[in-house]
């Protein structure tokens, strides 16, 4: 289809063509192979800067009810581009992150334990890790965010 095909087109029949599009490309991502074998990949949810995954293989508990999982983003192209700003050109082939995550379920609260960040080519931009005790402080979870409806898919 050209343009000036696109250009008669209705307008909610273009946005109905771009959602098409979009579950095509959501589709393809998630029947990819992303990781090595081994890795559960979940959708979380879509925000202004990517898509957002959790590997159910890598849920760990323990007795205080508390779970760690590995997390996987995968930026758009605005997300890039705010992230080159902020922290400069060494982001510019940014492709996704991978953390990992402590959430306090009972508590509702959340730490950091590590970050990796990844270029479009698979080599490490920058490398993040708490260190010798574990993770970062707790935080309170904010509702509505994406680390919400992480804790209500791996809380139980």
């Amino acid at each position: 289809m050209n343009g000036d095909q696109l250009k008669k087109l209705p307008r909610n029949m273009l946005r109905f063509m771009s959602f098409v599009a979009l579950g095509f490309l959501t589709a393809f991502l998630f029947l990819s192979p992303v990781e090595a074998e081994g890795a559960d990949w979940k959708f979380i949810g879509k925000d202004d800067e990517g898509l957002w995954m959790y590997d159910a293989e890598t849920l760990k508990g323990d007795a205080h009810d508390r779970i760690k999982v590995q997390t996987r983003k995968i930026y758009e192209r605005k997300a890039v581009l705010a992230a080159v700003d902020k922290y400069g050109e060494k982001y510019k082939n940014l492709d996704y992150v991978l953390a990992e995550w402590e959430i306090d379920c009972s508590q509702k609260k959340f730490k950091l334990c590590s970050a990796i960040f990844y270029s479009q080519e698979n080599s490490v931009i920058e490398r993040y890790h708490a260190g010798e005790k574990g993770c970062l402080t707790p935080e309170e979870i904010p509702s509505d965010s994406y680390l919400e409806i992480l804790r209500k898919k791996v809380c139980r």
